[in-house]
């Protein structure tokens, strides 16, 4: 009994490890344009971009609240030391009185008097000017002008405007973390918000606001250091030079982080993907034909890239497809050892969707990965929800530029 249900086993093994092979995923590494999600008026090829140092006043009101403070500290210092030296003088006066009748007590014999102390003036004052102010330094404009990129348009007069406003550099928070190992890290934040504004080639305001990678503090990791006076003694030789250099590191930052909203919101970038596509492979079973589509699914995602209406690609999807029907036509879900059996009319209905997906009908694509998702094996239920949110995300941007 055992050597029957071990051979069965192994007949159940051998079987599934048949089907299982039927089934051939090819990884197409492919580029396509994206369209972008809030795009600019119809007509607009081109845009200019200008730099505003809106922190001019903030750091010229800065200097004169320096200005300012230094004048009072030195009123202040003069005040107090004329107030010092007439009590010097008082202190004087009394010490010189009491040494004036003390020597005359000498000099009359008295070798037993006390002579007086020292005078005692007290500290003498001394405020320190206020620390020089932090300020913003100078945008090199023509870097930053230079470095903004919107992809699929140009840079020229009589189009679309980018406005960067800079706002100002601002210190944050300065945290000391001590380790387990008695090491002290310093965290120490930092920010320059940008106010971006982007009027499109008609004159319409299409964005205007802080922009939110710039709006939030960054942070910056200190070394190691023994103990928090090791620290300060650092800080006094190196604050300086610190903070010039964050503020020349945010500006890569910030030139990053606003191409890549104006990439995303407002241009055609080429992007890179990978698809995934089935073919079968079987020896009692020829599959010529799924090869046959998959060479015109390859073909079309190869020609995704050529250009934004996908033209050269539209006629490879759409042959596919119809090669794909045909061998739907087969489909016997109920019978493994059929050619196209539950796994191929799984595999072939995930085909089918990535090839609506480029054709832009979004519902049969989502249709299919549903179909495929029915018929219960869960590698293609993975396909379908792997997919699912590009499809989402290219449908909205389908919609946003019709």
């Amino acid at each position: 009994m055992k050597t029957k249900l071990l051979l069965a086993g192994c007949i159940a093994l051998l079987s599934f490890t048949s089907i299982a092979q039927n089934i051939q995923d090819k990884k197409i590494n492919y580029s396509y344009i994206q369209f972008p999600a809030k795009p600019l008026k119809s007509g607009t090829e081109v845009y200019s971009v200008t730099v505003q140092q809106d922190f001019d006043q903030r750091n010229q009101d800065s200097l004169e609240w320096h200005e300012e403070q230094v004048k009072l500290a030195k009123e202040r210092r003069e005040l107090a030391m004329n107030a010092w030296n007439e009590q010097k003088k008082v202190v004087d006066r009394s010490y010189y009185a009491a040494m004036a009748e003390w020597e005359k007590q000498v000099a009359a014999g008295n070798t037993a008097a006390a002579k007086p102390g020292d005078p005692v003036y007290g500290q003498c004052p001394c405020e320190p000017d206020p620390p020089k102010p932090f300020l913003t330094n100078d945008i090199d404009a023509d870097n930053v002008i230079g470095r903004i990129e919107i992809p699929g348009f140009t840079k020229g007069e009589g189009g679309a405007t980018i406005s960067l406003a800079f706002q100002g550099f601002d210190k944050g928070a300065t945290t000391e973390k001590k380790s387990t190992s008695g090491d002290y890290v310093y965290t120490i934040k930092y920010k320059h918000p940008v106010k971006v504004k982007i009027t499109d080639k008609g004159g319409a305001v299409v964005y205007d606001m802080i922009h939110p990678a710039t709006s939030g503090f960054k942070s910056y990791t200190s070394q190691k250091f023994k103990s928090s006076y090791e620290f300060k003694l650092w800080w006094m030789d190196n604050e300086s030079t610190f903070w010039e250099q964050r503020q020349k590191d945010v500006i890569g930052s910030i030139v990053s982080g606003i191409n890549g909203m104006l990439s995303n919101d407002f241009g055609y970038p080429t992007k890179s993907k990978v698809a995934e596509i089935y073919t079968a492979k079987d020896k009692d079973h020829d599959y010529t034909d799924l090869l046959e589509a998959f060479q015109n699914v390859q073909d079309g995602l190869l020609q995704l890239a050529s250009d934004r209406n996908k033209s050269a690609a539209l006629n490879y999807f759409g042959n596919a497809v119809s090669q794909y029907q045909t061998i739907l036509n087969e489909s016997n879900t109920s019978d493994k050892k059929a050619r196209v059996n539950k796994k191929v009319t799984s595999a072939v209905y995930c085909n089918i969707a990535e090839c609506f997906l480029w054709m832009d009908d979004f519902s049969q694509a989502e249709l299919f990965l549903n179909k495929a998702a029915n018929l219960g094996i869960g590698k293609y239920k993975r396909h379908g929800n792997s997919l699912k949110p590009f499809i989402a995300d290219q449908k909205k941007r389908f919609i946003a530029n019709q």
